[in-house]
């Protein structure tokens, strides 16, 4: 996708003595706009868009939910109790204002008296006694932030004063000290996690976590998003009802300025490198501040992201297949995609009819919060169905025909280390006919003590191994971070009936195997018939090494195998299945196993690997992937050598093609045409 627009300079304004007079006024609401919520209700109740979101709302059993808040809640459970608790209180209070049900607006006022009796709203602590608002404390101040806007005058006056003191004190300040602590990490008199909290009775294997540098590590990832737009909101609605003091003055400072800094942890082009599931949580909340801040006069930060941008980056990590029509590009942690909310945000706000057409057709959901920022005016832009690259700023590449499931789509892995990464430079992911055929691993454990952990390493992933050794990653005690690995996209184009590119991974391989001399990738992608040619370079200084790649099958669902024989191997899907075939100098090897992790998550990640039989200093593996869809015969693909000279043969039905690929050093050349 090109990239239609680059954000304009961020516009930092400061309105502070004006707003002293507006305190408590119902027109500027916090979270909505006050004059619209007779067309929140109407879109609601009669817009097909939302029909799969109201029989939701319609299902909640609020029976149950009543039963849990007055007899089950234990109140040192910051994993599950108070998140489940504060949802609620956030889901009511909208439906209330969807629909003025005051069955929701009384059980969004139970939410948040529960939430008045937990003593503490998060288990992080600075200097082992205060509170830091990381997830369960910001999430705790919005749910009573939104209470009280939402339902007015139902709450009464005592009630109502109760609760936002609470607020102030275990949320909005929790909020401020975690955000404060990201931007002054010198000053921070050290983090730990609370040992009176049920967090380790859930996660036992999270013990050991070194926090020592999570206020630099935090500083630019999702996890400033949540406190930094809690404090906005939550000090706002404080505004309101009690006029500007030295603390909303410091409240808002803090939050305007820690938003404000996501103006450089998206990328220019608008890209996030958490991956989607984590650009929706970070964005919503982002949008939500900006919103509220703007509609108050405090600051507008409306332009400091690449907008459209980032739409674009959505759609092009779209991955729709036959039955998952929201599946998406999962690189590292990503696990589902992006809801509607800030896909119809972005369209009100920029009239991007691109926008509104994902938040309708490729998003996960049309989530609560969509029903806010929807608007039918802005034109419905459909994408262009055409073959295209789209390469963004943080080295992530995506070769695409179309976006309906059949298309092909193919995504590599290059770029730098990034929160929530795994070690998988140069790993592929592919879909086509409906299928993802090749993949990475779903959400493999975050505790380095988990068995499974590993799958986070670089032989779980569709990539290359070097005698069985991957690239450079961290080793999970400080949680997550940034690994120092890095790949570059060093060429790429589009031409007729095909596109490619080449990722060179060398500083990622050589931080711990000191004699590599270069490790590339090259993919060529043909269009018609849809094929694959991979071509990995290995070429070392000193020490002769055989080299393996991987290729792993879906099979979340159980529906997924790999078999393979002494000439290639296949991956199988209900809809389609890949070939897979190899060469090179030092000879190939196939083989067809599961991970050495254990049996009840191994069976999930079954991967063909390919790997060379004899030691070589430089080497060229020509890999050629060639799916078909089920309902048609199996194609042939193969690839024959010629002295430096490899040749792709592919064939699927009546259309044929070749790729020949030319070992003519670091980055081998190659020519695409028929039989």
């Amino acid at each position: 996708m090109i990239s239609r627009s680059v954000c304009v300079p961020l516009v930092f304004c400061l309105f502070f003595g004006l707003q002293s007079t507006l305190a408590g006024s119902p027109d500027k609401k916090v979270f909505f706009d006050a004059h619209a919520v007779t067309r929140y209700r109407e879109l609601y109740a009669t817009n097909p868009l939302f029909s799969v979101l109201r029989t939701e709302m319609d299902t909640v059993d609020r029976a149950r939910e009543r039963n849990f808040l007055r007899t089950e809640v234990r109140y040192n459970d910051h994993l599950y109790h108070i998140s489940r608790i504060g949802n609620l209180a956030k889901q009511m209070a909208l439906l209330y204002v969807y629909t003025g049900d005051t069955d929701a607006a009384d059980l969004a006022q139970e939410c948040a008296e529960t939430l008045m009796k937990f003593p503490k709203w998060d288990y992080f602590l600075e200097g082992g006694t205060d509170v830091i608002g990381l997830q369960m404390a910001p999430n705790s101040a919005i749910a009573v932030a939104i209470v009280v806007e939402a339902l007015g005058e139902r709450v009464p006056l005592a009630l109502r004063k109760r609760w936002l003191s609470t607020m102030a004190d275990r949320g909005t300040e929790a909020s401020y000290r975690a955000v404060y602590g990201m931007r002054y990490p010198d000053r921070v008199k050290g983090w730990t996690m609370d040992s009176t909290s049920t967090f380790f009775t859930y996660r036992p294997l999270e013990r050991g976590i070194n926090l020592a540098r999570w206020p630099i590590i935090l500083n630019t990832i999702n996890l400033k998003a949540i406190p930094a737009s809690a404090l906005a909101l939550s000090a706002l609605l404080y505004r309101q009802y009690y006029g500007e003091t030295a603390d909303t003055k410091r409240w808002l400072e803090q939050a305007t300025y820690s938003i404000g800094t996501f103006r450089d942890i998206y990328a220019r082009d608008g890209s996030y490198n958490e991956g989607i599931s984590y650009a929706h949580y970070t964005t919503l909340h982002i949008i939500q501040a900006v919103d509220a801040l703007r509609r108050a006069g405090v600051a507008d930060l409306t332009d400091m992201i690449n907008w459209n941008g980032y739409q674009d980056y959505l759609m092009e990590m779209s991955l729709p297949t036959q039955d998952d029509p929201h599946a998406i590009v999962n690189f590292s942690d990503a696990g589902t995609g992006a809801h509607a909310s800030c896909s119809f945000w972005i369209a009100r706000e920029t009239r991007d009819g691109l926008a509104r057409w994902y938040g309708e057709n490729l998003a996960l959901s049309r989530d609560l919060w969509s029903v806010l920022y929807y608007d039918p005016s802005v034109p419905l832009t459909p994408p262009l169905e055409r073959t295209h690259v789209w390469s963004s700023d943080i080295g992530w590449i995506v070769g695409r025909t179309g976006y309906q499931p059949a298309d092909l789509v193919v995504a590599l892995r290059s770029g730098d280390g990034y929160n929530h990464e795994h070690a998988d430079r140069n790993s592929i992911i592919f879909k086509c006919f409906g299928e993802r055929l090749v993949v990475d691993p779903m959400r493999p454990p975050y505790s380095f003590r988990d068995p499974a952990w590993k799958m986070r390493l670089t032989a779980g992933h569709s990539s290359v191994l070097i005698d069985g050794k991957g690239h450079q990653y961290v080793d999970g005690h400080e949680g997550t971070n940034a690994s120092q690995a890095s790949a570059k996209i060093i060429r790429r184009g589009e031409r007729d009936g095909y596109f490619f590119w080449t990722s060179d991974a060398t500083s990622a391989y050589a931080l711990v195997l000191p004699d590599v001399h270069s490790v590339t990738r090259t993919v060529v992608a043909l269009t018609d018939p849809p094929a694959l040619v991979v071509v990995d370079k290995i070429i070392k200084s000193n020490e002769p090494s055989t080299v393996q790649a991987r290729f792993y099958a879906y099979n979340t669902d159980g529906k997924g195998a790999v078999t393979a024989t002494q000439e290639a191997f296949t991956v199988t899907r209900p809809y389609a299945r890949l070939v897979g075939s190899s060469a090179s100098d030092e000879g190939v090897a196939y083989t067809s196993s599961i991970p050495d992790i254990p049996a009840a998550q191994a069976r999930l990640y079954p991967f063909a690997e390919v790997g060379t039989v004899k030691p070589g200093k430089e080497i060229c593996l020509v890999t050629v992937l060639l799916p078909t869809p089920s309902s048609a015969p199996i194609g042939t693909a193969s690839v024959t050598r010629d002295g430096l000279v490899y040749t792709a043969h592919i064939s699927a039905g009546s259309r044929s093609a070749a790729v020949k690929v030319i070992d003519s050093g670091a980055v081998p050349a190659f020519q695409v045409g028929g039989e």
